[in-house]
């Protein structure tokens, strides 16, 4: 008997090991861990809604069913998390993190503050592609001819040099051939300069249609405000149903080169809600991560809880968010050009 318990106890010193291991092998890599959604805007805006959202379901997608947190790191119009996010954050797929959807533009313009690279990156999916709208107070323009035959520009704010009324505004200048907008870009995020448009401070604003009627929906309703342009419905760019009297911008182009500079930027002028992840993360990691966020967006509570919030989900996987990249920056030189001018200020 003592023989035959001194040979299973040799036995257990060999292969135990080998069990242990394949009962850590078999853990889910994410089981027990954190997973923080970091969010380039401050609270309150749509990037933090679709965040917070989306941390709200994503755990029951990842195998493991990790905590998932929401940060906000906001500055620079997305360049400080961008930066982060490159550079320091863990590339172990514990971070991912919502960035501005026209941030590459900076990189595409040189900045010198850029310290990050898009061709680097991995895309996770993108949650939303929106209507870019760029509205006004109506006691101080009631259109786009009203605003091209005044005496002055007007003043809208924005969300740093990548935020709508900056970027689709400067858009607008290159199709009409015309300086139209002065532009306030020192607001943290959309919930701010929302109320400065409240408040009287701005003329108005840029924003997508779903952040526009979450934030300023009651005034819209009460005829306070105009939809001066649009980028136009996610689904071929046409006028949205809800604001037929505003044009989208290829309507504004007057000349063939006009019509080419609307179409080579589109992909500039229109919003879409994209999550990334940094470079060096495990090819493994990323698909299981991109699958997980493609499930969680067909997920029916989320769904119901995207309908309540007046945020639609339009998701396009990681896959597709990688092409938009490339198709950005395969853009004809004077595509990049325009790129160029509107980031460089």
């Amino acid at each position: 008997m003592r023989k035959k318990l001194a040979f299973f106890c040799i036995v257990f010193l060999f292969i135990g090991p080998l069990l242990t291991a394949g009962d850590a092998a078999a853990k889910p890599y994410f089981e027990g861990k954190h997973v923080r959604l970091v969010v380039s805007y401050s609270p309150g805006g749509g990037y933090d809604t679709y965040a917070r959202l989306i941390a709200r379901h994503l755990s029951r997608h990842i195998p493991g069913n990790p905590n998932v947190i929401v940060q906000n790191m906001p500055g620079g119009g997305g360049i400080v998390c961008t930066n982060w996010l490159f550079n320091i954050a863990p590339k172990d797929g514990t971070v991912i993190a919502h960035l501005p959807w026209r941030i590459w533009g900076f990189q595409l313009a040189k900045d010198p503050k850029v310290k990050f690279d898009f061709k680097k990156m991995n895309g996770v999916g993108i949650a939303a592609m929106d209507n870019a709208i760029l509205f006004f107070r109506k006691d101080r323009f009631n259109s786009m001819d009203e605003i091209k035959q005044s005496s002055k520009p007007a003043t809208v704010g924005a969300g740093g040099r990548v935020g709508t009324a900056f970027v689709l505004g400067n858009v607008v200048e290159k199709v009409v051939g015309q300086k139209l907008f002065n532009y306030v870009t020192a607001y943290p995020g959309s919930r701010e300069y929302s109320l400065a448009v409240r408040q009287g401070e701005l003329d108005g604003a840029g924003n997508t249609k779903d952040s526009f009627m979450d934030l300023l929906g009651d005034y819209w309703k009460d005829g306070k405000l105009v939809v001066a342009v649009q980028t136009g419905t996610a689904e071929g760019g046409k006028r949205d149903p809800d604001f037929p009297d505003a044009p989208v911008v290829s309507e504004l182009a007057k000349t063939e080169n006009a019509r080419q500079i609307a179409e080579s930027t589109s992909l500039l002028a229109t919003l879409g809600r994209p999550f990334w992840l940094p470079p060096g993360v495990p090819k493994e990691r990323v698909k299981l991560l991109r699958d997980a966020f493609w499930s969680c967006m067909k997920d029916e509570k989320l769904l119901k809880e995207a309908k309540r919030l007046n945020r639609p989900i339009r998701a396009q996987r990681g896959e597709a968010l990688q092409k938009s990249w490339e198709k950005a920056i395969a853009a004809p030189p004077e595509a990049v050009e325009i790129v160029k001018d509107i980031f460089r200020r």
